[in-house]
């Protein structure tokens, strides 16, 4: 398959297929033209240049059998159906992986590990070796894991103890950071929506640093993190602490669907509420408010991801490394100054 037949596809010109497919340029294209043209050439079967030219110059020896890359989504299937956080990742483990002339082979849930013999046609087939471990997971999934895949990394926002390579965004200290960009704010009755992982330690000792109001009332730490979860926690919040100035919501897709809950029940965003997520997804530029978030550099996660995992392969490294990545707090229309 050639450049030539992608570029016809879609209708572009093949310059701008090879700069996306064959460069590490960002700029080659916009974030959806290169989207399309990573999807269609990974359904049309291109190889990359460099993997092309190395089989040119291999062309008397046998052609190398396919590496694969498998990855899973370590969290609840209502979490991930309508959260752009998994998918940000996921495009750019299957793009990086790509570049290194390895496929991403299946992408399945945890859940599939609770069927007895569930992995086994997947693996069947081709070789199990690598795998990229996206959400939240407990030290004995990934036991269970390790039996299939002997190289594993794990992309997400709470620092595991887990013999794995780690790539992570600080979930504990984000939480910190927003609780107390909130009190500067002069907010000191803040809330919490979420599940009861590193941000609510974070919210929880920010909280206790800056002697702010302790009430478990206005905590909401066993919903799940989607829209409908956020609605529901802060439809709970509202009924029991009203005098709560502002709300932490776990992720963007919990702060929509608290911002909904909000104007269901007559509540000014922000001039009776501030909310504030994490992830800083697009969705949350379409709304009104448009939502402040904590932007988390998901597509650089995952291509480090890649990069890190191929490193063990190739004998780079052998001790378990984790990766912190930073963040910052993006400013918008759901957060105000009392």
């Amino acid at each position: 398959m050639a450049l030539k037949d992608i570029a016809a596809e879609l209708g572009v010109s093949i310059s701008t297929v090879s700069r996306v497919l064959n460069s590490q340029t960002p700029s080659a294209a916009g974030k959806e033209l290169q989207r399309k043209i990573w999807e269609t050439a990974k359904r049309q079967g291109y190889i990359p240049n460099q993997a092309a030219c190395r089989l040119r110059e291999n062309s008397t020896q046998n052609t190398p059998e396919p590496k694969f890359l498998y990855c899973v989504f370590a969290v609840a299937p209502q979490e991930s159906k309508d959260d752009p956080f998994y998918t940000k990742i996921l495009e750019s483990v299957e793009q990086e992986a790509f570049k290194h002339n390895y496929i991403l082979r299946y992408t399945f849930s945890a859940a599939a590990l609770d069927v007895p013999g569930a992995l086994t046609p997947m693996l069947s087939d081709t070789p199990a070796d690598c795998l990229v471990i996206i959400g939240r997971f407990k030290s004995a999934l990934l036991e269970r894991l390790q039996a299939y895949f002997k190289k594993t990394i794990y992309i997400g926002l709470n620092i595991l103890d887990a013999s794995c390579d780690q790539i992570v965004c600080n979930s504990y200290e984000i939480a910190q950071t927003v609780i107390r960009y909130l009190h500067s704010l002069n907010h000191r009755n803040i809330g919490f929506i979420g599940s009861s992982e590193g941000r609510l330690r974070g919210y929880q000792q920010a909280v206790a640093d800056l002697a702010l109001p302790s009430d478990s009332r206005y905590i909401v730490d066993d919903t799940i993190l989607s829209m409908e979860g956020g609605y529901q926690g802060m439809i709970r919040l509202l009924d029991k602490a009203p005098g709560l100035t502002a709300v932490f919501c776990a992720n963007d897709m919990v702060s929509i669907g608290a911002l909904k809950a909000c104007r269901d029940r007559g509540v000014d965003v922000p001039g009776d509420i501030s909310l504030i997520g994490v992830n800083d997804v697009e969705n949350v530029q379409y709304t009104d408010p448009m939502l402040s978030s904590v932007r988390v550099p998901l597509e650089e996660m995952g291509k480090m991801a890649v990069v890190m995992l191929l490193d063990r392969v190739n004998g780079g490294h052998t001790s378990n490394v984790t990766v912190q990545f930073p963040y910052i707090i993006v400013k918008r229309g759901s957060c105000r100054a009392l």
